[in-house]
């Protein structure tokens, strides 16, 4: 229970990983999130969704499902990341 309980703790420490780590979905593509999470794909935005999304997948909490890709890559949240998912959801 401790390891979910600082994995909880380091999603929430992240604004921008929270958000992104919010919106994650099967098979999902980068600029989706960020689509979801701030209504514009901008580069800004989309290097925010980008360092999420390392920082999260560096936790086993999302994987690339597609890591041959270097574009269009689909992130997918890991089992780990489902049940860290659902207990921020409660």
């Amino acid at each position: 229970m401790t390891e979910d309980n600082d994995l909880i703790s380091y999603v929430k420490r992240g604004k921008n990983r929270k958000k992104v780590f919010m919106v994650m979905e099967n098979s999902i593509m980068p600029s989706e999130i960020s689509n979801k999470v701030y209504g514009s794909s901008s580069n800004t935005n989309f290097t925010l969704v980008s360092r999420a999304l390392s920082e999260l997948s560096e936790k086993d909490l999302i994987k690339i499902v597609n890591p041959e890709q270097k574009t269009g890559r689909l992130y997918q949240l890991t089992s780990k990341g489902k049940k860290i998912q659902n207990k921020l959801k409660e």
